[in-house]
């Protein structure tokens, strides 16, 4: 077993514990029980059944989404040693959205619909790799989604810091950090897709933007990320997981408040978080 899927269950056993937090509505429904309002239509039933009555029961349940929006760079390669184990950086960010998406499934059943994407800005790109002559760009890519039946929660844990285009011949380069430039792709997916009341994007990177755009190589730095965050993101709850980062005022002036760094016992406070949201 690789060390992300190591880390993965260990995040898996504190998440178990915490995403019932994330349960905010109470769905009624109406069920025949020995005890309640009498219910007449089924009253034939009293010789061979006492269920002749009715009641109205009430279970926890969500109307929300969550958004993973992982970093996708090449500085993401980077390794370190998390709970005894050595892990590169989006391999700790495939732990959490595994784990997250693993909690979901066994304790909530899949109630709470989970979308993983990875944003990338490919540090090749012409007209021979993606047929136009745009210039530099950036790129979002889905890697998981919690209401398909074959979603691979394990593939989590072993996604790459590479860029997703790949040539004929499978040549493939590396990414450099996008960050939030891939906004106005995910507002228009988040639009047409997503279904429930409530959507929460959950950003996991390891830094500031660093990549050009368009014919004329636009430098996208950190106040561009921050500017992104302001339209895209104003009114839709988000929070920033920063993986050996900082937690500063510049940071925070960047991703907002909402901003947490990954330490062994980030889960009590990411969770909390969420269910802030919800209230």
């Amino acid at each position: 077993m690789s060390n992300a899927k190591k880390l993965r269950d260990m995040y898996y056993q504190q998440f178990k514990r915490h995403i019932t937090l994330l349960l905010e509505q109470k769905k009624a429904r109406k069920v025949s029980s020995q005890k309640g309002y009498l219910n007449p239509r089924v009253l034939y039933r009293h010789q061979f059944s006492d269920n002749v009555f009715q009641k109205t029961v009430r279970t926890e349940t969500s109307d929300t989404t969550i958004i993973f929006l992982i970093d996708g760079s090449g500085s993401m390669d980077c390794r370190h040693e998390v709970n005894g184990l050595d892990v590169n950086r989006i391999g700790i960010c495939g732990a959490v959205a595994s784990a997250f998406a693993k909690a979901n499934q066994t304790v909530l059943k899949n109630q709470i619909p989970i979308e993983v994407f990875i944003k990338s800005a490919p540090a090749y790109h012409g007209s021979s790799l993606t047929g136009t002559e745009n210039g530099s760009m950036v790129t979002l890519s889905r890697v998981f989604s919690s209401h398909k039946r074959d979603a691979n929660l394990d593939k989590l844990c072993e996604i790459q810091s590479n860029s997703p285009l790949i040539d004929a011949k499978g040549n493939y380069d590396g990414s450099y950090t996008s960050e939030y430039a891939v906004l106005p792709a995910l507002n228009k997916w988040i639009k047409k897709n997503v279904k429930t009341k409530k959507c929460i994007v959950f950003n996991l990177t390891d830094g500031e933007a660093y990549c050009s755009l368009g014919v004329e190589d636009y430098s996208f730095r950190s106040s561009d990320t921050k500017a992104m965050r302001m339209k895209y993101l104003r009114g839709l709850p988000n929070v920033t997981l920063m993986i050996d980062g900082r937690r500063n005022d510049q940071m925070m002036d960047v991703y907002g408040e909402n901003l947490i760094v990954a330490r062994d016992d980030f889960s009590g406070t990411l969770f909390k978080t969420f269910s802030g949201f919800l209230e």
